[in-house]
């Protein structure tokens, strides 16, 4: 019997203890990815604020240093001329920008490039020796500026480099003379990026772009990258060696091209990399992608709470199951005696009273398993309570949301429900410890509180309201406490199935009244289940008589209730039906 018992608690131990791992290894996963958002966004935004500084200087570059008579005019004439008259005005326009094009570069400037009209290369500062070449197929922003005599900006590769380039037209006494381009490579982004947030990253740049587009002889400063579809730079490869990925690169790669930003978490790098996928300004297809590299240090503290919850919780159910299965276990040893006694009861009672000695003492067992029930509904609602207050800790982290005061809050209630279990526990001991042969001098007042704190929750769950009405000056009574707290906790304990039993009763309610009479201390337990039959009312202090089913009760803790008050405390105990239930009445002995 009690080997099936325990298969049974074990399984549904083990059913029970994967949900809630899985419960919050589920949690642990969102929380997670909205980790992972947040830092896609943060990346973002740190990219686009570089791109705009950029954007605000190379503006700066155009109106001061290109923008001018002396620039214009000179930039105007190589419209009208012959080849070699433009080689003089080349040179003479290389010349009057060198110094500048030189102190530019501190910063980071990468290309000053200019256009004529029909899109022909005219200019290249970083590459004097390069142009005459015909930038139509190759370069879609020189294009749409000479078309449609508009600026325009973003990231292009080009015949030599690529960069993040800014395209501006140039007019000459209101008239469209050409384009010129200021860009800034994608080193200077990753060493603003390095220099400004303290982060690694690295470029990568697709590859079919490189390829189509690229000098022949130039096409050696690009490398393959982890990524099938996309290149490093030499240059940036041999500054800024990236990490490399252990996640499958081709994946990667389709996630890259859908053009919406991410990041994903590398465990054996401890490593969050955030991809952010670049558009040519002109066809919208991305061409270029940054990836930006940051130590992780919260994602590994999500996984330790998710093991400390998870541990926290499994033991959690542990104890309550305990606590439930000793109850069984006692409601099952209770049962299988009661079942013995009911075979030999009537004939021990008429050989010997003594063997009410050994009842009492089963009794006992009941009340302990009892209480046991009422400890581990008390205990539900704090464990409730530390749960949620774990759980809003863990939220309010996640959400980076974590003030000092959330945080001293929910790990106040945490302290105090602590407390209140160790309440519990010491409250039960006190319980056993009354269970003693000797009589003690008691404040009555004090001694049923204690009781009911103990059952209050059990009585809650099912509803029921427990009303004090008490002597305000201090009642002592002299009585083995142990078995007045078992007298006590019969009589509420019946009214709380009665109550329950009669579930029309929708204000279900116990009145606990404690009087000081002239000779004696009055205690009445009065409920509103209904009262008992008056069939009844003569034998409802008789050994072995129940109303209840057989497999419910006994018909001896009303008996024993008698023999306790009026035999072992010489006092006296009664009941009266009332108009909505019934009344129990205990007189003791003024101490």
């Amino acid at each position: 019997m009690y080997k099936s018992i325990v298969i049974k608690f074990v399984f549904l131990f083990i059913i029970l203890s994967i949900a809630i791992i899985g419960f919050f290894y589920s949690n642990y996963k969102i929380s997670i990815e909205k980790l992972l958002e947040t830092k896609t966004n943060k990346h973002f935004l740190e990219y686009k604020a570089i791109y705009d500084k950029q954007k605000d200087i190379a503006n700066i570059i155009f109106n001061t240093e290109i923008n001018t008579p002396t620039i214009l005019k000179t930039f105007n004439k190589a419209n009208f001329v012959d080849e070699d008259e433009k080689t003089f005005i080349r040179k003479e326009l290389y010349k009057l920008l060198e110094e500048k094009y030189k102190k530019l570069k501190k910063y980071n400037l990468r290309q000053l490039h200019f256009h004529l009209p029909n899109n022909e290369s005219f200019l290249r500062m970083h590459r004097p020796s390069k142009f005459g070449d015909d930038l139509s197929s190759f370069r879609a922003t020189v294009k749409y500026v000479n078309e449609n005599k508009k600026y325009i900006h973003g990231f292009e590769e080009g015949r030599v480099y690529n960069g993040f380039r800014f395209v501006y037209p140039l007019n000459y006494k209101n008239k469209h003379i050409g384009s010129v381009e200021v860009s800034f490579s994608s080193l200077a982004l990753i060493n603003t990026i390095k220099n400004t947030y303290n982060n690694e990253s690295y470029f990568l740049i697709r590859k079919s772009i490189v390829d189509s587009k690229v000098f022949e002889d130039e096409k050696d400063n690009y490398a393959q990258s982890p990524h099938k579809d996309f290149y490093y730079e030499k240059k940036l490869l041999s500054k800024n060696k990236p990490v490399s990925l252990t996640n499958d690169a081709e994946d990667l790669t389709q996630k890259i091209l859908e053009g919406k930003s991410f990041s994903i978490f590398i465990k054996d790098k401890n490593l969050i990399k955030s991809f952010i996928p670049i558009q040519n300004p002109i066809s919208k297809e991305i061409v270029s992608v940054l990836c930006i590299c940051e130590e992780d240090t919260l994602i590994k503290n999500e996984f330790r709470n998710l093991i400390i919850i998870s541990i926290a919780g499994v033991f959690a159910l542990a104890l309550i199951f305990y606590l439930f299965f000793m109850q069984k276990i006692t409601n099952e040893k209770l049962r299988k005696t009661n079942k013995d006694l009911d075979r030999r009861i009537e004939l021990e009672i008429r050989r010997n009273r003594k063997k009410d000695v050994s009842l009492l003492k089963q009794s006992k067992m009941a009340s302990v398993a009892e209480m046991l029930n009422h400890i581990a509904h008390q205990w539900r609602q704090p464990l409730n309570v530390i749960s949620t207050s774990s759980s809003g800790l863990i939220i309010h982290k996640e959400m980076e949301s974590l003030d000092d005061e959330t945080f001293y809050l929910l790990t106040k209630s945490i302290e105090n429900q602590a407390k209140y279990l160790s309440r519990t526990i010491e409250n039960f001991r006190e319980f056993l410890n009354d269970h003693e042969e000797s009589k003690k001098r008691i404040v009555l007042q004090n001694k049923i509180d204690e009781t009911i704190k103990i059952i209050k929750a059990s009585f809650d769950y099912e509803h029921i309201e427990i009303i004090k009405d008490y002597e305000k000056e201090d009642l002592y009574v002299t009585v083995n406490v142990g078995d007045l707290i078992q007298v006590i906790l019969n009589i509420l304990n019946n009214a709380r199935d009665i109550l329950i039993k009669n579930n029309e009763i929708n204000n279900r309610k116990i009145e606990i009244s404690i009087k000081h009479r002239k000779e004696n201390i009055l205690l009445c337990i009065e409920d509103n289940g209904g009262g008992v039959p008056e069939k009844f009312a003569e034998k409802i202090f008789d050994p072995y008589f129940t109303t209840k089913h057989e497999s419910i009760g006994t018909g001896i803790s009303l008996y024993l209730c008698y023999e306790i008050i009026t035999n072992q405390e010489r006092g006296k105990i009664y009941f009266k039906n009332k108009r909505d239930g019934a009344k129990f009445c205990i007189e003791l002995p003024k101490s």
